[in-house]
């Protein structure tokens, strides 16, 4: 099973790599597929299943999944965020009992895929899902344990701060705004993707966003390393 730091690296990695000029959900959309091994990949946000909206689709067939999970009102990712736990399905042309209407859509639209959601859950709350699929029937090449951990560090990064409500962390925004700077420099990836590093590494390693960015300050954190 992939590591934390392991999978920190990678993501620094792919973000400094990815020169596409697209926004930063666009970009850790795309370091998660790649990570995950997956053929595509989507992330969700919402407070509640019917106010979900798809921040971002690396290809036309997960956004038309997205899509008919919204017309039918069920499928996995939708349990996903409902339950707070994984789902997979494979679609074929077998309805699945869970997602009977979702099935029959979904193979007639894309074909055979196999369907795998993850609540992004950095702070205990789902905050969204991401889903990923593979053509025709498989499993994604990381375990479960590691393609979750991949989605709380993609929501840890993307959707909020998980040290906003530590004591001390609201006094440090100058210290993380200079460590910011700083893995731009160590990375050449733009400041929004800097400080989604900060924030995933912070997550992923369960301290705050200051202390992490104390460590970069003090040069006993560099994101080149690894690379």
């Amino acid at each position: 099973m992939t590591d934390r730091a392991t999978l920190l690296t990678r993501l620094a990695r792919l973000l400094a790599t990815d020169a596409a000029p697209t926004d930063l959900a666009s970009r850790l959309c795309t370091a998660g597929r790649l990570i995950l091994g997956a053929d595509g990949a989507a992330v969700t946000a919402a407070k509640t299943t019917a106010d979900r909206m798809t921040c971002c689709t690396t290809d036309a067939v997960i956004a038309r999944l997205e899509d008919l999970q919204d017309v039918t009102g069920e499928g996995p990712c939708l349990d996903a965020f409902r339950y707070g736990t994984y789902f997979t399905l494979t679609v074929d042309e077998t309805p699945d009992t869970r997602w009977p209407e979702f099935t029959r859509a979904a193979v007639d639209a894309v074909g055979r895929v196999t369907i795998f959601s993850f609540p992004m859950r950095p702070g205990g709350r789902t905050l969204g899902v991401v889903s990923a699929y593979l053509v025709g029937e498989g499993q994604l090449p990381e375990p479960t344990g590691a393609a979750q951990l991949v989605a709380d560090v993609v929501g840890a990064a993307l959707l909020r701060d998980p040290a906003l409500s530590t004591a001390g962390a609201l006094g440090s925004r100058d210290e993380v705004s200079l460590a910011s700077g700083m893995v731009v420099a160590q990375l050449h990836v733009p400041p929004d993707d800097a400080l989604a590093i900060l924030r995933a590494h912070a997550y992923a390693t369960n301290t705050t966003l200051a202390a992490t960015a104390r460590r970069v300050l003090n040069r006993e954190l560099d994101f080149r390393e690894g690379l």
